[in-house]
């Protein structure tokens, strides 16, 4: 048997959705962390880039690194009041512990942070944003102040490279070839950076030695935090493949975005990060069996009504007409979206929850509407 949501809210101290954008996995997030902390579980909803509507569904001006805490409506008349906290993920703050973390010495750490080619490569590096948001996530999953931390990841476009950002710099960073290539920029003036050499001349036709010395020198500095990236992304790797985490797959009704999330789903397989439930997001929840004959429904309709004959006249036979034709499309939406969520439950592995969403006018734009959200995700039918 599959685990209900509210099992892993309850048994998991990491959860990362993912799925492509446009989907709502953000305000399921936020969804997610109201239930697990009306379940009583002191958690964390950790973001990467939300939406301003969703801050201020959660009564927050905007996202920011600090954590914010939030008051979490009563699910109930017996439930006592809680709170969920927030934060957004910060890459040049994050980056900044990670260098005052690793470094030999605080004089070595300022040293780093205050070269000119720091803040550009703490925010514009390859990578760096990837990273920094596992780092974030191992930092709040382990420091022991939450039970639960609940990541929204970037989109799905993204979130192989998000998930993939460890194995990554454990390969550049523990390469003793990039190793070896570093290590001469400590020494400007020998081997191949040695002045006049061929390769500082070949530098001089793309960009000036002086700058070229001064990115050398800065990835020397920078080198001996190496080993302590590589530490704490082998860390990360055991965290986010491990038993204490699960990943939450959400998709959008539809063939397509279910068919992406569904090879999401593989390749997380592939690397050993196992999908535990898929929210399939936006599902009309009504009687397929409104899908009916219109002219045979607009009869009926209008034998309900013959009693408004009197006050409305000819109007009750198109009124009934075009309830008839609405009823009907609406009972053709609802059977292709259960139609999708059949594809869904037929992709899914056998120990993964299949959880349909049910679709709203709009976008939560309140606690109220996410805390209904929250509550239909913890008690609904499961596949």
């Amino acid at each position: 048997m599959p685990p209900t949501i509210a099992e892993l809210l309850t048994s998991k101290r990491v959860l990362l959705c993912v799925g492509t954008g446009g989907v709502g996995k953000t305000t399921l997030s936020a969804a997610l962390g109201i239930a697990a902390a009306r379940l009583g579980r002191r958690t964390l909803v950790l973001t990467v880039d939300p939406a301003r509507r969703l801050a201020n569904a959660l009564g927050l001006q905007a996202f920011d690194e600090q954590v914010q805490r939030i008051a979490v409506p009563r699910g109930g008349a017996q439930q006592p009041a809680t709170s969920l906290d927030a934060s957004m993920l910060d890459v040049k703050r994050t980056f900044d512990r990670v260098v005052t973390r690793y470094a030999r010495s605080q004089q070595s750490a300022q040293r780093i942070l205050g070269h000119p080619f720091y803040v550009q490569a703490s925010t514009a590096l390859a990578g760096s944003q990837e990273y920094m948001a596992t780092e974030r996530l191992y930092e709040c999953a382990t420091c022991g102040q939450w039970d639960l931390v609940i990541l929204d990841t970037p989109p799905a476009e993204h979130a192989l490279d998000f998930l993939d950002a460890p194995r990554r710099l454990i390969d550049l960073f523990g390469s003793p070839a990039f190793r070896k290539v570093i290590a001469p920029s400590r020494r400007l003036n020998s081997g191949v950076f040695r002045s006049g050499s061929m390769v500082m001349r070949g530098l001089q036709r793309f960009t000036s030695v002086e700058m070229f010395s001064n990115l050398l020198e800065f990835f020397g500095d920078l080198s001996e935090t190496f080993d302590g990236f590589v530490q704490r992304a082998e860390q990360v790797q055991a965290l986010v493949t491990g038993p204490d985490a699960a990943f939450i797959l959400v998709s959008a009704c539809d063939p397509t975005s279910s068919d992406q999330a569904a090879s999401l789903g593989r390749q997380l397989r592939a690397q050993r990060m196992l999908p535990a439930a898929w929210l399939v997001n936006r599902v009309l929840a009504l009687d397929p069996a409104l899908d009916t004959d219109p002219v045979a429904l607009t009869a009926a309709l209008a034998r309900e009504w013959r009693t408004l004959g009197d006050a409305l006249g000819r109007d009750v036979p198109h009124l009934a007409e075009h309830v008839a034709q609405t009823t009907a499309a609406l009972g053709r939406l609802a059977a292709a979206d259960l139609a999708v969520v059949q594809r869904v439950r037929d992709q899914a592995s056998a120990d993964m929850a299949v959880v349909p969403v049910a679709r709203r006018d709009d976008e939560p734009h309140d606690l109220i509407g996410l805390s209904a959200i929250a509550q239909a995700l913890v008690a609904p039918t499961q596949a």
